[in-house]
């Protein structure tokens, strides 16, 4: 008598929950028709408008048991601050806490020309790569992707570009923000204007240091000037101004200057003026 084994039942093939905005249904039912034909089966309810807990209940088994998670992400998801989807993306990216940081569930679809650093979506979100499928018509990078899900090879998540930019943005240094002018208090007259000088003192520096280059670099260049010939000039010449070609003169070496703000290029920079002031005089 022969023994007969267990027969293996065939493997059934990956789940994604498909999750989008009511205003964005066209999108999602193409999704949803292209997913199986690329080897995924496709978790999709559209009973939302008349579920209750037992529907608020289905939804949340099934992120908790599909295989991978796809958001459907638009300009409308963006407009919208409320929605059953952002519940629904909130629960995905619960589940991820539980996941390695290698391990591939969170699978966003662009389905417009919305980008990341304008999306209204969870930080988790930025941690992957997205993928763009317009209208939610299939593409051939969607049907890459899903197909080598399908066959168990996992898809490395990249950092998005918006992540990228928030570090870079972090190591620019900050620019000074105007100080908040002094509040006058009863009894406190002399102090106040105290204040009003040392906070106009503040905006002017502020200001100044975001002027352009040149600029900065001309009233370094006629601050020294001033102050090498206030000692070498007699008194009668200290109130002549400068003349208007000097000026125009003053500000082409300034703009075509390359140097940095330091002293030895100030320095440099102020040398080939006087060499010019010598040359006309």
């Amino acid at each position: 008598m022969s023994a007969i084994g267990p027969v293996d039942s065939p493997r059934s093939p990956p789940s994604v929950f498909l999750s989008y905005a009511s205003e964005d249904r066209p999108a999602a039912q193409a999704i949803r028709d292209a997913l199986p034909t690329f080897g995924l089966e496709v978790w999709y309810d559209e009973s939302g408008l008349d579920g209750g807990d037992a529907w608020d209940q289905k939804i949340r088994r099934q992120i908790r048991e599909c295989d991978f998670f796809m958001p459907l992400i638009s300009s409308q998801t963006a407009a919208r601050p409320e929605g059953y989807f952002r519940r629904e993306w909130r629960l995905a990216v619960e589940r991820t806490l539980d996941m390695a940081d290698d391990h591939t569930f969170l699978l966003p679809v662009v389905i417009d020309d919305t980008i990341q650093a304008g999306a209204r979506v969870p930080e988790k979100f930025l941690t992957v790569q997205w993928l763009r499928v317009p209208g939610g018509r299939p593409t051939a990078a969607l049907e890459a992707v899903c197909r080598r899900l399908a066959s168990g090879q996992p898809v490395a998540p990249q950092p998005a570009r918006k992540t990228l930019d928030q570090s870079a943005a972090r190591l620019r240094p900050r620019a000074r923000e105007y100080p908040q002018f002094p509040r006058e208090e009863p009894g406190q007259k002399v102090r106040f204007w105290v204040q009003v000088v040392g906070w106009a003192f503040q905006s002017s520096w502020i200001f100044f240091q975001r002027s352009p280059r040149w600029v900065r670099i001309v009233v370094y260049i006629w601050v020294s000037i001033a102050l090498l010939s206030r000692g070498c000039m007699p008194s009668h010449e200290h109130s002549e101004s400068i003349s208007p070609a000097d000026a125009k003169k003053l500000k082409e070496i300034s703009e075509n200057h390359r140097g940095t703000l330091s002293r030895a290029d100030i320095a440099k920079l102020g040398a080939q003026i006087a060499r010019e002031s010598r040359a006309q005089s």
